[in-house]
């Protein structure tokens, strides 16, 4: 397992927003709220427009487990046996990955740490 940091400082609007391409399979998103003011939070593949995370008004520092689900090639939900997960896979990424902040207050502080398989 390997984790990624983001350290979040907010603009004077309450916004900050990070990217780099990521390679990996994401299997948590622990979000330290810090003195953040109830933001916000959408964590996102920009290359492929897909959502692994968006909350609204965050009060407490939160884990999240983004999964997708398995899909067949007709595009139907794939059968898994024996998963508790009910068809849902850990989330893999290749691409570009963004977390984007809003109504986090004026210049304040929190984390986003990622657990990821490399």
């Amino acid at each position: 397992m390997s984790v990624k940091t983001i350290s979040i400082r907010t603009a004077a609007d309450g916004s900050y927003s990070w990217e780099r391409s990521f390679r990996g399979t994401i299997r948590a998103i622990d979000f330290e709220i810090g003195d953040l003011s109830t933001p916000d939070i959408d964590v996102t593949d920009e290359d492929h427009s897909l959502t692994l995370l968006s909350v609204n008004g965050v009060a407490a520092s939160t884990v999240y487990y983004p999964s997708t689900f398995l899909e067949a090639s007709d595009g139907t939900s794939a059968a898994l046996v024996g998963t508790a997960m009910k068809g849902a896979t850990a989330f893999p990424f290749i691409g570009t990955l963004k977390v984007a902040v809003t109504g986090g207050g004026d210049t304040k502080t929190g984390k986003v740490i990622i657990l990821y398989d490399a």
